[in-house]
């Protein structure tokens, strides 16, 4: 996937986030998930890394 695709998908996915409704936990988690792992995505892109980078502490 190239970068620009990426901040498309993580534009569309933000947007879909701020439009759920806060009162429902699930979709918003799940819209939260969904822009977490497009940021991911972006800066493995941005810097380069091709492998999976561990969260410290996990």
């Amino acid at each position: 996937m190239d970068l620009g695709r990426v901040i498309l998908q993580l534009e569309k996915a933000r947007r879909r986030m701020l439009a759920t409704n806060p009162g429902d936990r699930e979709k918003l988690l799940a819209a939260s998930r969904k822009v977490d792992e497009l940021v991911v995505e972006y800066y493995r892109l941005k810097l380069g890394t091709k492998t999976p980078v561990p969260a410290a502490g996990r």
